[in-house]
Order: C-alpha cells, then sequence, then structure tokens
C-alpha cells in the first residue's frame, strides 16, 4: 500500500471521527435527556467511556472519588457518566428526605444485578408488588417479642468468640496478641445468623465450615469480577477461570440453603402436628425459615426458590454488614482509647466486673456503648452508599432528573459533612448524646437507610451488636500499633479495610 493510500485511509477515519464526535456534541445538548442531566454539576465526561476512567484503580480509590472528592468539588448532588449510564450521586440531607422518603423511588439500582445469581428476588433486590408483600410478609420476624428470644444465642455466640480470643492471648508470655480480629468476627457473626435464619448451627467459630469459606470468597469474585469490565459480558465471564468458580460456589451456597429447607420443613410438618418444641429447644423461637415455611402452604405462595432466595439474602446482609462494623467499632477503640476505657467503665458498672451474660433488661443501660456503635456507623458506614432506580422524572431540589437516571445514596459523605458533624474525621461519641442529637437533620445519619425501604432487620442487628461487643470490651483490652498506618476504608460491597483489622489484644488486669 502507498503512503498516498494510507494517508487517505488516515484522514477517511479522522473524518468519520471528528463527525461522530460532533455528533456525538449535538445530541448530548439537545436530546432533552443529557439537556436534563447536564443541569447538574459533574466533571466532563467522554463517548462510550464517560467518566469511568477517572475511577478506575483500587477500591480506596473508588471510595474517595465518589464519596470525597467529588462530594467535595461540586456538593451534594452531582453527574457523572459510567460508559453510557448516568449516575446522580447525592449527599445533601435535604435531598435525601425526597428521596429516600418516596414511595415510588425504591426500586434498586443496576449494580445490585450482580447479586442476583446468588439472592434471587428476595427482600434486599425486588421491587413493586414482589418487594411490598414480602416485607408484610417478613416484618412480623422482628418484632421485639420474637427479637427477645435470640438473646441468648447472642450471648451462646460472644462466649465461644470471647474464648477463642482468650486462648490466642494466653498463649503468649505478656498475654498479649496481634491479630487480625475481622476472620474472628465474621465467623462469630455468620454462626449467630444461621441459628437465627434457619435455626441451624454450622458452629464456624469452632469447625472447619465449606459454607463459610462460599461465603467469604463470593464476596471476593464479586470485587474481583467488578474490578475486571471485560468480564461484565455474561458469556465471557461464564467462561473464565473466575465465572466457573463463581458457579461452583453457587453451588455449595444454593445446596447448603436448599438442604436445610429440605430438613426444617420435615422437622417444621412434625413440630406443628405434635405442638412441640421446635430443634432450638424454646417454643417461641421463631427461626425465620419457620417463618416462611408457614406462609409456604405447601408451595402455593412461596415455593421452595422463594424462601431461598429470602433465607440466603439475610445470610449474606445479617453477616457482612454486621462484621464490617464489629471490625471497625474495634479499630475506633483501639485508637481512641479514652473513649474505649469510658465504654469498659460503664460495662463495669452495669456488670460489676462479671462474665455473666447480657440480659434484655441490660441493653437500656448500655447508652455510651450504644453511642459508640452510632458513631462508629457515622463515620464507618457498614454500607457506603446505595442506589435506586429513577422510573419516571422526579423533582429533586431545582433539577428534574429524567427516567433511567440511577441515584446514588452517599452514606459515607452524607456522614462526613462537616455542616453537620464539625470535625467529621474525629470519633466523638458525645455527638448522639440527646442534646447533641437535638434539632439534627432527620437524613443527616442513616446507616440502615431510612423510609419504606429502611432495613428491616437494624434492631435485630443493635441487639446482637451491643451484646457480642459488650461481651468484648468487659474482657479484652484492643490496642493500635503506634508504627502502624491507619487502615484504609474501601467499598467491598459493603466497607472493608484494604489490609484487614490487625490489632494488639490483651486480657483486662480484672479477669
Amino acid at each position: 500500500m502507498s503512503l498516498y493510500s494510507v494517508y487517505v485511509a488516515f484522514c477517511f477515519v479522522a473524518l468519520l471521527l471528528v463527525l461522530a464526535y460532533t455528533g456525538w456534541l449535538i445530541y448530548i445538548h439537545t436530546s432533552p435527556f443529557h439537556v436534563a442531566v447536564n443541569r447538574i454539576p459533574g466533571p466532563k465526561y467522554f463517548p462510550i467511556v464517560g467518566n469511568a476512567l477517572e475511577i478506575a484503580g483500587g477500591l480506596d480509590h473508588l471510595l474517595h472519588t465518589f464519596q470525597i472528592k467529588w462530594a467535595q468539588k461540586y456538593g451534594g448532588i452531582y453527574r457523572i457518566f459510567i460508559g453510557t449510564r448516568c449516575f446522580i450521586p447525592i449527599s445533601s440531607p435535604e435531598l435525601m428526605e425526597v428521596i429516600l422518603s418516596s414511595q415510588k423511588t425504591i426500586d434498586k439500582g443496576t449494580s445490585y444485578s450482580e447479586l442476583i445469581p446468588w439472592l434471587g428476588q428476595g427482600l434486599l433486590i425486588s421491587s413493586g408488588d414482589l418487594w411490598r408483600s414480602r416485607r408484610k410478609l417478613l416484618t412480623p420476624a422482628f418484632h421485639f417479642s420474637i427479637l427477645n428470644t435470640f438473646v441468648e444465642v447472642f450471648n451462646e455466640q460472644s462466649r465461644v468468640l470471647c474464648g477463642i480470643i482468650g486462648d490466642i492471648c494466653q498463649s503468649f508470655a505478656d498475654g498479649k496478641s496481634e491479630m487480625d480480629v475481622y476472620p474472628f468476627l465474621a465467623k462469630c457473626s455468620l454462626d449467630v445468623i444461621c441459628e437465627v435464619a434457619m435455626g441451624t448451627k454450622i458452629n464456624a467459630q469452632t469447625d472447619d465450615s465449606d459454607y463459610y469459606k462460599a461465603v467469604c470468597r463470593m464476596g471476593q469474585v464479586m470485587i474481583t469480577k467488578f474490578q475486571k469490565p471485560w468480564l461484565e459480558n455474561q458469556r465471557i465471564f461464564s467462561l473464565s477461570a473466575l465465572g466457573k468458580e463463581h458457579d461452583q460456589l453457587l453451588k455449595t451456597l444454593h445446596g447448603f440453603t436448599e438442604d436445610i429447607i429440605r430438613k426444617r420443613r420435615k422437622s417444621f410438618i412434625y413440630v406443628s402436628n405434635n405442638n412441640e418444641k421446635n430443634e432450638s429447644g424454646i417454643k417461641n423461637r421463631l427461626p425465620l425459615l419457620d417463618l416462611l415455611l408457614q406462609a409456604s402452604d405447601d408451595g402455593k405462595f412461596l415455593s421452595d426458590l422463594d424462601i431461598r432466595n429470602e433465607i440466603d439474602t439475610f445470610m449474606f446482609e445479617g453477616h457482612d454488614t454486621v462484621s464490617s462494623l464489629m471490625g471497625w467499632f474495634l479499630y475506633c477503640m483501639a485508637i481512641n482509647p479514652d473513649c474505649q476505657e469510658n465504654a469498659w467503665t460503664e460495662l463495669s458498672g452495669v456488670f460489676d466486673n462479671s462474665e455473666r451474660d447480657c440480659t434484655q433488661e441490660d441493653i437500656p443501660n448500655l447508652k455510651y456503648l450504644e453511642c459508640c456503635i452510632k458513631e462508629t456507623l457515622r463515620m464507618y458506614p457498614s454500607v457506603p452508599a446505595f442506589e435506586r432506580t429513577v422510573q419516571e422524572d422526579v423533582q429533586i431540589g431545582k433539577y428534574l432528573i429524567p427516567a433511567g437516571c440511577t441515584l446514588g445514596c452517599l452514606t459515607l459523605a452524607t456522614h462526613r459533612n462537616p455542616e453537620v458533624f464539625p470535625d467529621p474525621l474525629v470519633f466523638n461519641p458525645e455527638r448522639f448524646f440527646a442534646d447533641e442529637a437535638n434539632g439534627r437533620h432527620p437524613y443527616a445519619y442513616f446507616p440502615f437507610s431510612a423510609g419504606p425501604r429502611n432495613c428491616i432487620g437494624q434492631r435485630f442487628a443493635l441487639l446482637e451488636l451491643k451484646i457480642i461487643l459488650s461481651s468484648l470490651i468487659r474482657r479484652f483490652k484492643f490496642e493500635f500499633s503506634s508504627d502502624a498506618e491507619l487502615l484504609i476504608p474501601s467499598h467491598q460491597i459493603t466497607l472493608k479495610s484494604l489490609t484487614g483489622i490487625n490489632l494488639i489484644v490483651s486480657r483486662r488486669c480484672n479477669q
């Protein structure tokens, strides 16, 4: 091919690119959709890729860009494009109220589709009439009278957790051990939710559990897939080694749940026919699975697949979010020793320096501990962001958000708003003292979401957290190495540290 031919071909391609770019510019300046979203401040974006190149990098970079960099630069609402999809991240409490209190903008965003192979159309992902009917069905499972029956489970698993950590500490001459506490917390929370949701024990804390390994690995696989955009193509993903591992993990997870459902259904029928205590030994304890079986009416209302979806959803949500919070709580206690000592002093007064179980009557007296939990959730919300899909045009503040956009509710950015929380990077539990919190905008703090689609299990989670964390703080002192770098938060479905939660743990001297 002659140089002249190459030159002509190059000019032709260049002309096509110029025409395509010009056409794109005309389109984004004239189409009603783009005219509406371009009124919203935000970074410049490019054809096809949008702003994707700016968020490429590690999961900590992704979190920082969305929640800090762009939120500070553009304010409480801004606009970006990931590929051709338009996202409207929001962190203004006033605008958040419009979204979260709406009965219309309740459908989850497109990112949740990654969870469908595992969780199906469970309560987390479902929408419309299906979501409303399931929410109504499941709400009684979290009534305070039922929650109280699980205090025994929380205490039992707390004792196991404390025993394991205590044995590790005692194996060192000085009684101190540096350890990544997160795996221990994750196994404890998984044992709790298995017994509460399914009425069965897997003993993840003491035994080698394939189910625990599969739960942990599934989260890692999903994050790896997110970091490799070419795997978004389902055919490419299914042919990849990661896709094949994903399918094998699904078999383990679904197989475990299905086996429990089959066994529990037989037991449930026997217990119902004979009016006897269930497998847990407590007649009034109603695992979530039993509630679903009760409503299934032999598959006429809920199929076994429907039940599996709901159980898998609660296993995922009830394990991952609680583990995240407990890890960040102990980290906050370690780097704020004065707060840890204040919490320990309160607990010593309530429990009289004993190792007795925490009772329902003790819970109202754990006021400072509760403030520490709330402040941890402010700085390190377990779910740092979540999405809503705009199904029909909606007015949010002075902007018209057209149908087809995805709203990003930035929990972390909202919680760190210096206009609402002065010195937002300072851990200060007193922010949640009654006189300090009075008058604060109700949508400035929403660790469990808010409005009609708030977290159905938030009272359950707080009760579990207070019992487990009070047990740990009573028995152990947590410290952070003086020469270690502060932990780096990252968005890994829930908020996790990139390097684990490595703390120095020792028995309290009064033990």
